[in-house]
């Protein structure tokens, strides 16, 4: 199936899953896991998106959102991801970019598929140990749901009661009837939604499908789809052609020279070579002024996309500060 734009649409969630680039763990310990936590809870709060259900394990970040409309789970991400980048390498001394690739994302109907795919996710960890008790692992919103002992950062950013009232009515504790929910799956049921997962890039019904077509069709024929990779640009990779294209252009000048001794023969060569050298110096000096541009324009994205987290930061404050008014008046 082909890959939908990242749309806001009421009514569906994100499964987001992040690796690190090959032969490396994204997380090497529990502090890791703790700085990431700390950028993704950070962001939650600024982009008011909801966060039903994570899983940390010590290569993958699996997470399950639902975006608000002002902000795109690709925003979301991008910030999420720099930022702990930005850690990790600092810490391990490392350079360039530490996630394999885009992160991957699936486009869940909520109203459908919720209490199933907090399941799912919250069983992943099992893939690498059956005979791991869920409960024990504690790097996961599995223990928010059942209300015991766990980190308070965790539980007061998952989002679970949306998901605990979804159980049966019956149920008189909820808590215990999503334990038993998660624990004693069918296998077969646990297989069929798991070949939903990794086989498609949209979940849910026909229709709610054929919505996201639609909406995919419309962005094209507008010339307002987007190609969203992660937008943390490298200015490593930048450099690094840029210095290619400088030492190519430098060999042919080389080669041009020593054509020209071969033909002429009797020209200075010591001039030619100078003369070579004057332009691979300009090529250097061009590339050096583009570099600088590029830096420029990186900073005034960045002042921008910092301008709209202050902006959203203080509507926020004024809402909180409005509320606050209310009830004094109220009292």
């Amino acid at each position: 199936m082909p890959r939908f734009p990242r749309v806001n649409l009421e009514g569906a969630l994100y499964y987001i899953t992040t690796k690190a680039d090959y032969k490396l763990n994204l997380f090497r310990d529990d502090s890791d896991k703790n700085r990431y936590l700390s950028f993704l809870f950070e962001y939650k709060n600024l982009y008011n998106f909801k966060l039903y259900s994570l899983v940390l394990t010590s290569t993958e970040s699996h997470l399950l959102i639902e975006p608000s409309q002002q902000f795109t789970v690709s925003q979301i991400m991008h910030d999420v991801n720099a930022n702990y980048t930005k850690y990790y390498n600092k810490k391990y001394e490392k350079k360039g970019h530490l996630f394999e690739e885009r992160f991957k994302a699936v486009l869940i109907e909520k109203k459908a598929h919720l209490l199933e795919i907090t399941r799912f996710i919250h069983r992943i960890v099992l893939k690498d140990n059956s005979l791991l008790q869920l409960r024990d692992y504690r790097w996961s919103s599995y223990l928010s749901y059942l209300k015991v002992e766990q980190d308070k950062n965790i539980l007061s950013n998952i989002d679970c009661q949306e998901v605990l009232n979804l159980l049966p009515a019956t149920s008189e504790d909820k808590n215990t009837g999503y334990q038993e929910f998660v624990e004693k799956a069918g296998s077969r049921d646990l297989e069929v939604f798991e070949n939903k997962m990794y086989r498609a890039s949209v979940v849910g019904s026909t229709d709610f499908v054929e919505k996201i077509k639609e909406i995919s069709k419309a962005q094209v024929d507008a010339g307002q789809e987007q190609v969203e990779e992660d937008a943390e640009v490298s200015l490593d990779k930048v450099k690094r052609n840029r210095l290619i294209y400088a030492l190519s252009a430098f060999v042919f000048l080389v080669f041009l020279g020593t054509s020209i001794f071969f033909v002429i023969g009797g020209m200075d060569l010591k001039r030619e070579i100078k003369e070579a050298a004057l332009e691979k110096d300009e090529i250097f000096v061009k590339d050096l002024i583009a570099t600088k541009q590029e830096l420029s324009r990186e900073l005034e994205e960045k002042y921008r996309a910092d301008m709209v987290s202050y902006k959203v930061t203080a509507m926020r404050l004024q809402e909180l500060e409005k509320k606050d008014k209310q009830k004094g008046e109220k009292l």
